[in-house]
Protein backbone atom coordinates (compact mmCIF):
# COMPACT_ATOMS: atom_id res chain seq x y z
CA UNK A 1 0.00 0.00 0.00
CA UNK A 2 1.15 3.35 -0.82
CA UNK A 3 2.06 5.86 1.94
CA UNK A 4 -1.29 7.82 0.13
CA UNK A 5 -3.32 5.68 0.67
CA UNK A 6 -2.21 4.42 4.27
CA UNK A 7 -4.71 4.45 6.59
CA UNK A 8 -4.90 4.95 10.50
CA UNK A 9 -6.90 2.07 10.72
CA UNK A 10 -3.56 -0.52 9.72
CA UNK A 11 -2.15 -0.18 13.09
CA UNK A 12 -5.48 -0.95 15.01
CA UNK A 13 -4.43 -5.07 14.15
CA UNK A 14 -0.95 -4.24 15.37
CA UNK A 15 -0.71 -2.63 19.02
CA UNK A 16 -1.90 -4.78 21.85
CA UNK A 17 -3.26 -1.88 23.55
CA UNK A 18 -5.74 -1.56 20.80
CA UNK A 19 -9.33 -3.37 21.49
CA UNK A 20 -12.31 -3.67 19.28
CA UNK A 21 -15.30 -2.56 21.08
CA UNK A 22 -19.43 -3.53 20.62
CA UNK A 23 -21.60 -0.50 20.01
CA UNK A 24 -23.16 0.15 23.12
CA UNK A 25 -26.82 0.72 21.58
CA UNK A 26 -27.27 -1.67 18.36
CA UNK A 27 -30.61 -0.65 17.36
CA UNK A 28 -29.69 3.09 17.73
CA UNK A 29 -29.34 6.09 15.10
CA UNK A 30 -26.41 8.71 14.90
CA UNK A 31 -26.95 11.33 13.10
CA UNK A 32 -23.90 13.23 11.95
CA UNK A 33 -23.39 16.73 10.10
CA UNK A 34 -20.23 17.80 8.15
CA UNK A 35 -20.61 20.93 8.27
CA UNK A 36 -18.13 22.45 5.52
CA UNK A 37 -17.41 24.06 2.76
CA UNK A 38 -19.21 23.50 -0.85
CA UNK A 39 -18.70 19.78 -1.84
CA UNK A 40 -15.69 19.54 0.48
CA UNK A 41 -12.11 19.23 -1.47
CA UNK A 42 -14.10 19.02 -4.57
CA UNK A 43 -14.14 22.72 -5.41
CA UNK A 44 -10.87 24.60 -5.60
CA UNK A 45 -12.17 27.59 -3.48
CA UNK A 46 -14.10 27.34 -0.42
CA UNK A 47 -18.02 28.47 -0.91
CA UNK A 48 -20.41 28.61 1.62
CA UNK A 49 -23.73 28.86 -0.43
CA UNK A 50 -25.22 25.55 0.95
CA UNK A 51 -25.24 25.95 4.76
CA UNK A 52 -27.57 29.79 3.71
CA UNK A 53 -30.06 26.68 4.11
CA UNK A 54 -29.67 25.60 7.72
CA UNK A 55 -32.46 26.77 8.82
CA UNK A 56 -34.37 24.29 6.96
CA UNK A 57 -32.50 21.54 8.51
CA UNK A 58 -33.54 22.51 11.67
CA UNK A 59 -36.88 22.29 10.90
CA UNK A 60 -36.21 18.83 10.24
CA UNK A 61 -34.53 17.98 13.19
CA UNK A 62 -36.91 19.78 15.58
CA UNK A 63 -40.00 18.45 13.70
CA UNK A 64 -38.81 14.69 13.75
CA UNK A 65 -37.10 15.32 17.46
CA UNK A 66 -33.63 14.27 15.97
CA UNK A 67 -29.95 15.02 17.89
CA UNK A 68 -27.34 15.77 15.84
CA UNK A 69 -23.30 15.33 15.93
CA UNK A 70 -22.11 18.07 13.99
CA UNK A 71 -18.72 18.05 12.83
CA UNK A 72 -17.80 21.54 11.86
CA UNK A 73 -14.98 23.11 9.67
CA UNK A 74 -13.82 26.07 11.83
CA UNK A 75 -13.20 28.42 8.94
CA UNK A 76 -16.87 29.07 8.92
CA UNK A 77 -16.99 30.73 12.49
CA UNK A 78 -15.23 33.35 9.87
CA UNK A 79 -17.00 32.95 6.67
CA UNK A 80 -20.64 31.85 8.41
CA UNK A 81 -21.29 32.45 11.77
CA UNK A 82 -24.74 33.54 11.68
CA UNK A 83 -25.52 29.43 10.15
CA UNK A 84 -23.28 27.91 13.16
CA UNK A 85 -25.75 30.04 15.32
CA UNK A 86 -28.33 28.93 13.58
CA UNK A 87 -27.82 25.53 14.23
CA UNK A 88 -26.31 26.26 17.44
CA UNK A 89 -30.01 27.43 18.81
CA UNK A 90 -31.87 24.82 17.21
CA UNK A 91 -34.14 22.87 20.18
CA UNK A 92 -33.37 19.19 20.18
CA UNK A 93 -29.50 18.20 20.98
CA UNK A 94 -26.85 19.88 18.38
CA UNK A 95 -23.02 18.45 19.87
CA UNK A 96 -20.44 20.16 18.04
CA UNK A 97 -16.75 18.82 17.63
CA UNK A 98 -14.05 20.00 14.74
CA UNK A 99 -13.90 18.85 11.04
CA UNK A 100 -10.37 20.61 10.21
CA UNK A 101 -10.15 24.46 9.44
CA UNK A 102 -9.55 25.31 6.11
CA UNK A 103 -10.81 22.08 4.28
CA UNK A 104 -7.68 21.54 2.06
CA UNK A 105 -6.28 17.81 0.78
CA UNK A 106 -4.77 16.78 2.62
CA UNK A 107 -1.48 16.50 0.32
CA UNK A 108 -1.75 20.50 0.90
CA UNK A 109 -1.85 21.45 4.66
CA UNK A 110 -0.67 20.11 7.78
CA UNK A 111 -2.30 18.35 9.65
CA UNK A 112 -0.87 19.40 12.92
CA UNK A 113 -1.40 23.03 12.11
CA UNK A 114 -4.72 21.86 10.64
CA UNK A 115 -5.88 20.13 13.83
CA UNK A 116 -4.37 22.79 16.54
CA UNK A 117 -5.99 25.98 14.49
CA UNK A 118 -9.44 24.60 14.31
CA UNK A 119 -8.86 23.21 18.12
CA UNK A 120 -8.09 27.04 18.65
CA UNK A 121 -11.13 28.37 16.96
CA UNK A 122 -13.28 26.24 18.30
CA UNK A 123 -12.52 26.62 22.09
CA UNK A 124 -12.69 31.05 21.31
CA UNK A 125 -15.72 30.40 19.48
CA UNK A 126 -17.78 27.85 22.08
CA UNK A 127 -15.94 28.94 25.07
CA UNK A 128 -14.74 25.21 26.02
CA UNK A 129 -12.49 22.48 24.41
CA UNK A 130 -13.17 20.27 22.15
CA UNK A 131 -13.53 16.28 22.65
CA UNK A 132 -13.88 15.01 19.21
CA UNK A 133 -13.02 15.45 16.12
CA UNK A 134 -13.43 14.59 12.00
CA UNK A 135 -10.70 14.40 8.93
CA UNK A 136 -11.83 15.53 5.52
CA UNK A 137 -12.66 12.69 3.32
CA UNK A 138 -12.30 10.31 6.13
CA UNK A 139 -8.76 10.33 5.68
CA UNK A 140 -7.39 10.10 9.03
CA UNK A 141 -4.06 7.95 9.49
CA UNK A 142 -2.00 6.70 12.08
CA UNK A 143 -0.08 9.41 12.70
CA UNK A 144 -2.61 11.66 13.64
CA UNK A 145 -4.02 9.96 16.43
CA UNK A 146 -1.03 11.08 18.39
CA UNK A 147 -1.30 14.83 16.85
CA UNK A 148 -5.01 14.33 18.72
CA UNK A 149 -4.19 13.35 21.88
CA UNK A 150 -1.35 15.93 22.48
CA UNK A 151 -4.35 18.23 21.60
CA UNK A 152 -6.55 16.44 24.18
CA UNK A 153 -8.83 15.02 22.40
CA UNK A 154 -11.12 11.68 23.43
CA UNK A 155 -12.37 10.41 20.46
CA UNK A 156 -12.10 10.66 16.11
CA UNK A 157 -14.86 9.64 13.88
CA UNK A 158 -13.61 9.73 10.61
CA UNK A 159 -13.11 5.78 9.30
CA UNK A 160 -15.12 4.13 6.57
CA UNK A 161 -14.63 0.52 6.79
CA UNK A 162 -14.81 0.62 2.97
CA UNK A 163 -12.50 2.05 0.14
CA UNK A 164 -11.91 5.08 -1.79
CA UNK A 165 -9.42 5.22 -4.61
CA UNK A 166 -6.64 7.64 -3.61
CA UNK A 167 -7.55 8.62 -0.10
CA UNK A 168 -7.80 5.41 1.88
CA UNK A 169 -8.02 1.82 1.71
CA UNK A 170 -10.34 0.33 4.72
CA UNK A 171 -11.79 -2.76 4.18
CA UNK A 172 -9.76 -4.07 6.61
CA UNK A 173 -11.05 -2.12 9.24
CA UNK A 174 -12.85 -2.56 12.74
CA UNK A 175 -16.75 -2.10 11.86
CA UNK A 176 -17.19 -1.59 15.82
CA UNK A 177 -15.78 1.08 17.67
CA UNK A 178 -11.77 0.58 18.56
CA UNK A 179 -10.11 1.53 22.08
CA UNK A 180 -6.64 3.18 21.19
CA UNK A 181 -4.95 2.59 24.48
CA UNK A 182 -1.66 3.96 23.85
CA UNK A 183 -3.59 7.47 22.91
CA UNK A 184 -6.81 6.62 25.32
CA UNK A 185 -8.83 7.33 22.34
CA UNK A 186 -11.44 6.19 20.67
CA UNK A 187 -11.77 5.57 16.88
CA UNK A 188 -15.78 5.59 16.15
CA UNK A 189 -16.31 4.60 12.98
CA UNK A 190 -19.19 5.03 10.16
CA UNK A 191 -21.41 2.27 9.30
CA UNK A 192 -21.76 0.49 5.67
CA UNK A 193 -25.10 -0.40 4.47
CA UNK A 194 -23.87 -4.32 4.80
CA UNK A 195 -20.80 -6.52 5.00
CA UNK A 196 -21.08 -7.49 0.68
CA UNK A 197 -22.13 -4.22 0.01
CA UNK A 198 -19.60 -1.41 1.96
CA UNK A 199 -21.68 1.59 0.75
CA UNK A 200 -21.34 4.29 3.77
CA UNK A 201 -24.67 4.88 5.23
CA UNK A 202 -25.28 8.38 4.54
CA UNK A 203 -27.24 11.13 2.18
CA UNK A 204 -24.94 11.18 -0.59
CA UNK A 205 -25.28 7.81 -1.27
CA UNK A 206 -29.22 7.27 -1.24
CA UNK A 207 -29.50 10.63 -3.68
CA UNK A 208 -26.72 8.96 -5.98
CA UNK A 209 -28.32 5.36 -5.90
CA UNK A 210 -31.68 6.15 -5.19
CA UNK A 211 -34.36 3.86 -4.38
CA UNK A 212 -32.46 0.59 -4.56
CA UNK A 213 -30.48 2.06 -1.99
CA UNK A 214 -32.98 3.46 0.32
CA UNK A 215 -35.13 0.21 0.19
CA UNK A 216 -32.05 -1.29 1.79
CA UNK A 217 -31.86 1.02 4.41
CA UNK A 218 -35.55 0.20 5.27
CA UNK A 219 -35.54 -3.19 5.13
CA UNK A 220 -32.34 -4.16 6.71
CA UNK A 221 -30.64 -1.51 8.23
CA UNK A 222 -27.08 -2.05 10.04
CA UNK A 223 -27.21 -2.03 13.87
CA UNK A 224 -26.38 0.66 14.59
CA UNK A 225 -26.67 3.57 12.03
CA UNK A 226 -24.29 6.21 11.77
CA UNK A 227 -26.15 8.49 9.01
CA UNK A 228 -24.19 11.42 7.83
CA UNK A 229 -25.10 14.38 5.75
CA UNK A 230 -23.81 17.39 4.04
CA UNK A 231 -25.80 20.53 3.60
CA UNK A 232 -24.78 20.41 -0.26
CA UNK A 233 -27.06 16.40 -0.38
CA UNK A 234 -29.52 18.77 1.43
CA UNK A 235 -29.71 21.90 -0.68
CA UNK A 236 -27.59 21.86 -4.37
CA UNK A 237 -26.01 25.30 -4.28
CA UNK A 238 -25.05 27.10 -7.08
CA UNK A 239 -21.42 26.25 -6.77
CA UNK A 240 -22.35 22.94 -8.54
CA UNK A 241 -21.36 24.48 -11.89
CA UNK A 242 -17.58 24.37 -11.18
CA UNK A 243 -17.85 20.84 -10.35
CA UNK A 244 -15.87 18.53 -13.20
CA UNK A 245 -18.75 17.26 -15.43
CA UNK A 246 -19.41 13.65 -13.76
CA UNK A 247 -19.24 15.39 -10.12
CA UNK A 248 -22.18 17.54 -11.71
CA UNK A 249 -24.11 14.75 -12.75
CA UNK A 250 -23.99 13.03 -9.65
CA UNK A 251 -24.94 15.67 -7.28
CA UNK A 252 -27.68 16.66 -9.26
CA UNK A 253 -29.48 13.37 -8.52
CA UNK A 254 -32.72 13.14 -6.32
CA UNK A 255 -32.51 16.78 -5.61
CA UNK A 256 -34.76 16.97 -3.23
CA UNK A 257 -32.62 16.45 -0.25
CA UNK A 258 -34.36 17.56 2.88
CA UNK A 259 -37.26 15.78 1.75
CA UNK A 260 -35.47 12.38 1.16
CA UNK A 261 -33.67 13.15 4.98
CA UNK A 262 -37.59 13.62 7.07
CA UNK A 263 -38.43 10.40 5.40
CA UNK A 264 -35.37 8.27 6.73
CA UNK A 265 -35.38 9.71 9.65
CA UNK A 266 -39.09 9.60 10.08
CA UNK A 267 -39.09 5.44 9.17
CA UNK A 268 -36.27 4.49 11.73
CA UNK A 269 -38.48 6.53 14.67
CA UNK A 270 -41.21 4.86 13.58
CA UNK A 271 -39.29 1.50 13.79
CA UNK A 272 -38.03 0.59 17.01
CA UNK A 273 -34.22 2.22 16.71
CA UNK A 274 -33.66 5.04 19.11
CA UNK A 275 -31.52 8.16 18.21
CA UNK A 276 -28.49 9.44 20.03
CA UNK A 277 -24.83 11.19 19.67
CA UNK A 278 -21.76 10.32 18.89
CA UNK A 279 -20.96 11.90 22.34
CA UNK A 280 -23.21 9.88 23.69
CA UNK A 281 -21.67 6.71 22.69
CA UNK A 282 -18.24 7.66 23.21
CA UNK A 283 -19.04 8.35 27.14
CA UNK A 284 -20.74 4.43 27.19
CA UNK A 285 -17.65 3.27 25.61
CA UNK A 286 -15.58 5.41 27.92
CA UNK A 287 -17.44 3.76 30.91
CA UNK A 288 -16.76 0.47 29.97
CA UNK A 289 -12.76 0.64 29.36
CA UNK A 290 -12.92 1.09 32.95
CA UNK A 291 -13.61 -2.53 34.05
CA UNK A 292 -10.70 -3.21 31.02
CA UNK A 293 -7.74 -5.82 32.36
CA UNK A 294 -4.96 -3.68 32.40
CA UNK A 295 -1.85 -5.41 30.45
Amino acid sequence: MSDRTRSGTEAMNDHSTRRSMEWPRPKQVYLTLDFECDFGTALETNTYQAVSRVDRLVSVLESTSTPLTCFVQTELFDARPEAVESLRRCDVPVRFHPHSHTHRPRDRTSIRDEVETSTERYTHFFGERPTGYRFPNGNVRDADYEILAEAGYRFDASVFPTWRPGHFNNTDAPTTPTYLGEFDLFEIPFTVLAPYAPVPTGLSYARIFGRPYTSQLRRAPPRPVVFNIHMHDLYTPPSVERLPRLYRALYRRNDHGFELLRRILTRFHRSEYSFGTIDGAHEQLRERTRSLPRE
